[in-house]
Parts: C-alpha cells; structure tokens; sequence
C-alpha cells in the first residue's frame, strides 16, 4: 500500500485530495496547523480502505517537517507521494501590504513547497516511481489587486515546479502542479455567504459559468500521481473552467 503526506490536507482541495487517496486504498498522512480540523478531517476519513493519520505540522518550520516525515516512516514504512496544498491568502493593496504580511504569504506558498519537497526527497527517491504535486493557482499566471505576495508565491511556485521537475527526473521522482481557478472551497463559500465575493459575478467571467468542485481538482492531482501520467514532469495544469483563455472579460 502506498503512502502520501498532504499538507493542508484537512480543508478544501487538500482535503478533498485526502478523501481520493483514501476511497482508492493509500495510507494518508493529514497535516497542517488546525489540530481540531485535522482530527475531525481523519474521523471523517475513516471508513476508506487506507488509512489515514493526522500530524500537527507548520510547512514554515523545517524541524516541523522532518518531524513529522519521520513519523510517516514509522508509521508507513516509506513515503511515496508528496501533495503540497498548505496556503494562505493576505489581502492588501501592494503600497500598504506590510513586510511581514508579504513574508508570511511567500514562507506558506512558496517556501513551505521548496522546504517539504527537499525535507521528502531521500524517501521519495527510495520509493522509486515517486511523486510531487503542488497546488498552486490560476494567480500563478494572471495578475490579481490587492494579492501581491499570493501571486508571487504561486508564479514562483511553477517556477519551482519546472525546477524540481528537471533535476529530480533522473532520480525517477515526478514533479508537476495543478493551477486552480475559482473552487468552492470553503474559503469562497464564506466570501460568497457574506458578501465579499458575488458567485453570479465569478461565473459570469467563467466560460463554464460554474465554480470548480474541490473533488475535480483532487481528480486531476490523482491523474498525475498516476501512472496514466508517467512521462509528465515539470509541468502545471490548469484547472480553471477556461476563465484564463476568456479573451471577452
């Protein structure tokens, strides 16, 4: 049986990534910083054929990270795939954005990615056929006001995603990313129910004229931790119901 650590995995994509893995039979480590989203994310987790753990885990702190890896081995024996999903979003016009709002965003989105790749590699390489899938975002590659170090982050992060991508491909660990547009995470159904963002709006710019459903963009992390994607690497997929090709917004 396979194992997969997911950070961010007790909310949203991540844990929509987290329900995929169990239902088709991998072990699944849960982490992020919310211990009571975890344990209620692993009790609702319980009934898959895989197993799934929670840890506690700041993608910030490296000593966090090799921690809870160390756990996984214990637990699992090997680890086998890594799903980045841990994010935060920070809202501020770039004049008043202050320092160490923009750190905490780049730290969260871009510097956990780099510090939990590089904390998995010796197990992903011993693993043999390993995968990483970073969860990044449309921002990556359009610009959005008030999101500075949000779209920095996820631009950097496919940035990363190629790099990885190149120089871990001989040591057969595959690297590629999902760009999501417009989900119903529970984050936009909150914007959504009180009135910081307008759903008729968002859809309206959305060729597709719906949101995403986190299990679609889980589907397509699954598809490239799949071995239907073995000669995909260093590549990120947009997911976005075409809102980035709409040339008419």
């Amino acid at each position: 049986m396979k194992t997969a650590l997911v950070t961010g995995g007790a909310k949203g994509i991540g844990l929509a990534i987290s329900q995929e893995l169990v239902a088709l039979g991998w072990n699944v480590v849960v982490t992020g910083r919310d211990a009571a989203a975890i344990d209620t994310a692993v009790a609702g987790l319980a009934s898959g054929p895989g197993k799934a753990i929670g840890r506690v885990m700041d993608v910030r702190d490296r000593t966090s990270i090799d921690a809870v890896i160390a756990d996984t081995r214990s637990e699992f024996g090997s680890l086998d795939s890594l799903i980045n999903c841990a994010g935060v979003i920070i809202r501020n016009e770039s004049e008043v954005l202050s320092e160490a709002d923009w750190e905490t965003v780049i730290d969260t989105d871009l510097s956990g990615v780099f510090k939990c790749s590089q904390a998995a590699f010796a197990d992903l390489e011993k693993a043999k056929g390993a995968t990483i899938v970073n969860v990044g975002s449309i921002a990556g590659s359009v610009g959005i006001a008030g999101r500075a170090g949000y779209t920095a982050a996820k631009a950097g992060l496919e940035g990363l995603t190629r790099t990885l991508g190149l120089e871990w491909a001989d040591r057969d660990i595959r690297v590629n990313a999902v760009a999501p547009g417009w989900t119903r995470t529970e984050m936009v159904a909150g914007g959504i129910k009180d009135g910081r963002l307008s759903e008729a709006a968002l859809t309206s710019r959305i060729p597709q004229k719906r949101l995403a459903e986190p299990s679609e963009i889980a589907k397509v992390v699954l598809f490239l931790m799949s071995s239907d994607s073995s000669y995909i690497t260093g590549q990120t997929i947009t997911v976005d119901g075409g809102i980035t090709i709409n040339g008419n917004t």
